[in-house]
């Protein structure tokens, strides 16, 4: 039986409100989606806030890491004033307000990327994913049915899996695997359930080169995945190409994470990538 394409809003809805904030994700939920895709970082005092980078400079009026803030410092930044003066006021988001919003939809599933990370941070990055993952079962958003965790850190995946089953959630990680933190030492690939496909790099670490004419990967890659078990995913970013997302398609893409859900959504309709009538 084929296995449906999903589509995942990144970051709530990226190209038209600001990341990881209550606003993005609420306009999200409001469109033809099946999952939301957010990023986690815990502060100095064990609180765990939405944000995508270590530091909250990029996105907010406010420059520090967040693993060195308190979490009155972190929510004291306005997350909304740098993408637009009507977003002004915006905070950076608590685990806790954000699960409150997702309880109330069980059909939608949660992508938790874990940014912090113990190749950088050592032990301080483990405590960071209990205490998010705890609040996940907590607030009742567990299960592999209802949450994929995602992370760039071969580490985090090996502690994962010394620690929860499958059945408690899937492990989503990145290809090539260069791109994983920790690789060297140990294979990452041997702990996804679902890989996100890049195409950059001169070559992947088995020394297949990587072609640049497009985002989406050589078909084999797709392929290899599939047949290891794992769900091949793509993500391109601020990209609303029809011929990219079908190329991703035709290769073998099962689940898209995009900045445009609503475009996208109507790209994978338009190719047929998912059922009609939803």
């Amino acid at each position: 039986m084929k296995q449906q394409v999903t589509l995942a809003a990144h970051r709530g809805w990226r190209a038209k409100y600001p990341e990881n904030t209550m606003r993005g994700f609420r306009e999200a939920l409001k469109l033809d989606i099946d999952a939301i895709e957010m990023d986690v970082h815990m502060t100095k005092d064990y609180h765990i806030v939405i944000c995508h980078d270590a530091d909250l400079s990029r996105t907010t009026d406010t420059e520090g890491k967040i693993c060195c803030m308190t979490l009155e410092e972190v929510r004291r930044a306005d997350a909304g004033i740098k993408f637009g003066e009507e977003f002004k006021g915006e905070k950076v988001p608590t685990m806790e307000e954000f699960l409150e919003l997702m309880a109330t939809r069980p059909d939608i599933k949660l992508l938790l990327e874990l940014k912090d990370y113990p190749e950088d941070i050592g032990d301080f990055a483990y405590a960071s994913a209990e205490r998010t993952l705890s609040l996940c079962k907590q607030y009742g958003i567990f299960g592999k049915d209802r949450l994929t965790v995602i992370t760039f850190s071969t580490g985090i995946c090996a502690w994962l899996r010394t620690r929860y089953t499958r059945d408690d959630f899937l492990i989503h990680g990145f290809y090539p695997k260069s791109k994983m933190r920790g690789y060297q030492s140990d294979d990452p690939y041997k702990y996804y359930d679902e890989v996100c496909l890049f195409n950059s790099g001169e070559k992947d670490p088995q020394g297949m080169p990587i072609v640049h004419e497009s985002p989406v990967a050589d078909p084999d890659r797709f392929t290899e995945f599939a047949l290891m078990g794992i769900k091949p995913c793509v993500y391109y970013r601020f990209n609303t190409d029809v011929e990219v997302h079908r190329q991703a398609f035709e290769n073998g893409a099962l689940g898209f994470t995009s900045d445009d859900p609503d475009i996208c959504g109507e790209i994978l309709d338009k190719i047929g990538a998912r059922p009609l009538k939803r």
